[in-house]
């Protein structure tokens, strides 16, 4: 103990810094430092719920989700503010999806039931759903999605602002005592969604709205003729709304829990997928990499520089400053490294703390145990499967290849085999 001390007391302040950044887990410290410092405000902007929101029609997108259908028709109709419509769309579903569907339909708990006979994908159901919307706003649901009673009513208030085009809200992952996987992405949904997104929506810097749950203004999402059918659907619409001048919003009172990956290949599968979107999305499509833009508004360069500064640079510096620390410090190399990780675990620590307290969550001694390998997880972990997401994203384009958008569809939007 006494040597991992005096080598971070013998470091130089940039090194020390540029750590923090690398190993993420500070960055959330100031966030929920910022939030405490921010919540007088807070109070004043999430205060009592009204009763003349607009209203809703929901569309359930689903692909083989017939399980988890009834529960997230069940929450839908707790709520305080009942949604107008719900629409059902089984997007060339092989189990029992269509059954489970109309079977709700039949007993009044569902307004439309829109089957594919193939699969199109999560965009298109989306779009064609959205023609028989009737309501003012669409708010696009998994099927795996499970809302506390006041969601949709809290969502809805944030649209009595005309300036607001879209909203998500407050993700927990439901089956957190399932596995030490899934224990672990409730610890980070906390930190990264719950405490993150509360800053970034105070500044104005939201850059994506949550696949589990978002709401449109309809005759926006209308008229701009939908989702892209293409990866990173979400995060592409929300930078359009943003480059169309609509405010976007997060809601962190309006809370919503879906199912998280069990095992650690499918946490894989799942964050290569969303890394290597993220990161089309905003080189290809949006070119959001360079640090100035002309004309930009001070929200969407934050929102930038948040993904460039906190995500990318960290990311893609992870190798080399592994290299620089065993070059500096040689064989004192390991006992720097882990002084700094005793040092972000008691941040975590001192973060679930205060997350936990903030947002009205329980702890458990199974979150307990699991912050004392929350910043391995994070910092390491995750980041070394972005790195690798990044670096084939950037060297071999593998989003085109990604089997979350049906073969048909990548082979109309990329062309060739498939």
């Amino acid at each position: 103990m006494l040597a991992m001390v005096q080598t971070l007391s013998e470091t130089n302040l940039f090194l020390l810094a540029f750590s923090a950044l690398i190993f993420d887990i500070p960055r959330y410290t100031l966030s929920l430092v910022s939030l405490v410092l921010f919540g007088i405000w807070r109070k004043s902007q999430y205060g009592p719920v009204r009763f003349d929101h607009p209203s809703v029609s929901v569309i359930v997108p689903t692909f083989n989700g017939g399980a988890g259908l009834h529960p997230t028709i069940a929450s839908l109709h707790r709520q305080t503010q009942r949604p107008v419509q719900i629409i059902i769309v089984d997007d060339g579903s092989t189990d029992d999806t269509r059954a489970t569907a109309e079977q709700a339909r039949a007993l009044g708990l569902v307004d439309m039931v829109i089957c594919h006979g193939t699969r199109c994908g999560r965009s298109a159901a989306i779009n064609a759903a959205a023609r028989f919307a009737s309501a003012d706003l669409l708010m696009t649901v998994d099927a795996d999605t499970i809302f506390e009673s006041t969601a949709v009513e809290r969502l809805a208030s944030v649209f009595s602002d005309p300036r607001v085009g879209g909203a998500s809200c407050n993700i927990g992952i439901v089956n957190e005592s399932e596995s030490l996987w899934t224990g672990l992405q409730s610890i980070e949904y906390l930190m990264s969604i719950s405490a993150g997104r509360s800053v970034l929506d105070i500044v104005g810097a939201i850059a994506c709205l949550s696949g589990a749950c978002s709401t449109y203004r309809r005759e926006v999402f209308l008229r701009q003729g939908g989702l892209d059918v293409g990866p990173g659907e979400d995060l592409e619409f929300t930078l359009r709304l943003r480059r169309l001048g609509y405010v976007v919003r997060f809601v962190p009172n309006a809370w919503a829990g879906t199912l998280g990956p069990v095992s650690g290949v499918s946490l894989l599968r799942q964050r290569a997928r969303w890394d290597r979107d993220a990161l089309r999305v905003r080189l290809m499509m949006y070119g959001e990499l360079g640090l100035f833009q002309g004309r930009e508004r001070l929200r969407d360069s934050l929102q930038r520089l948040d993904f460039i500064i906190f995500d990318l640079v960290p990311t893609l510096s992870l190798p080399f400053y592994l290299a620089y620390v065993v070059l500096l410090f040689g064989s004192q190399a390991l006992t720097f490294l882990v002084a700094i990780y005793v040092l972000l675990l008691w941040l975590s620590f001192f973060n679930m703390a205060l997350a936990l307290v903030m947002f009205d969550r329980s702890a458990s001694f199974f979150r307990l145990g699991l912050a004392l390998i929350f910043p391995f997880y994070q910092g390491v972990y995750l980041k070394c499967a972005r790195f690798f997401s990044y670096s084939s994203e950037i060297i071999f384009a593998t989003s085109r290849h990604d089997d979350f958008v049906p073969p048909r569809v990548r082979r109309a939007l990329f062309g060739g085999p498939v």
